[in-house]
């Protein structure tokens, strides 16, 4: 199923902790033509999850790194599509892609590259494929956006692997509660409270408390 287009060129977005990579491919999709457009850039994940899911304008396609700072790219790729069934996701990596490519295509990616490929025809034609809402020739076991949305939404799955301990705490904290509180309605200590936030914020690549509390509900994983 086609996506209904907005005028104008093809509106992509970049996700990449390495900042000279991140820089590099926005200025190899900036001399594609006919032209697209570099919407924005991101080298966290929370970020990337901020811009898909709460945006005015979303992006036609989404390229994806897959190792990113504590999450993996298919993690977020299946928190974008659960909740999203336009945007095209395209994920690209420096490493071997075979470990990674039946776990997108059910994560509801619409393709994977090595990063050596993106000055490809191929890379090209498969942006523009995947940000029109249709196949992209040669990965035959990648759904649409729309089909894998219809497939993934309303599913539970955890996307990162926080624990059910990780979340209660973070659960109470977003509800405004003391540390003191938290402990005392978890049977916890202190220290306990600040260990579980500080595994979560390592696993969403964030610092501040604040953070991983944004990175979860953005997620829905508050709930």
């Amino acid at each position: 199923m086609r996506r209904e287009q907005h005028a104008g060129p093809l509106g992509v977005a970049i996700v990449d902790n390495d900042v000279c990579a991140l820089d590099m491919m926005g200025l190899l999709i900036d001399r594609i033509r006919p032209p697209m457009t570099v919407l924005w850039k991101a080298v966290r994940a929370q970020d990337a999850l901020e811009h898909c899911l709460f945006d005015e304008r979303l992006p036609d396609v989404l390229v994806l790194d897959l190792a990113l700072n504590g999450i993996s790219g298919v993690d977020v790729c299946r928190a974008i599509r659960a909740k999203n069934g336009t945007i095209g996701i395209i994920g690209v990596s420096s490493y071997p892609l075979e470990p990674y490519r039946e776990r997108m295509a059910e994560a509801g990616a619409q393709a994977l590259f090595n990063k050596t490929q993106i000055r490809s025809r191929t890379f090209e034609g498969a942006l523009r494929r995947a940000g029109s809402g249709v196949s992209v020739e040669g990965f035959k076991d990648f759904m649409t956006a729309s089909t894998a949305h219809e497939r993934l939404a309303g599913t539970r799955q955890t996307a990162v692997s926080l624990s059910r301990r990780e979340l209660d705490v973070l659960r109470l904290y977003a509800q405004g509660m003391t540390t003191d509180e938290v402990c005392i309605r978890l049977n916890i200590t202190a220290n306990t409270a600040l260990s579980h936030v500080n595994h979560v914020a390592h696993k969403l690549g964030v610092r501040r408390r604040t953070e991983a509390i944004r990175a979860c509900q953005a997620m829905h994983l508050l709930d």
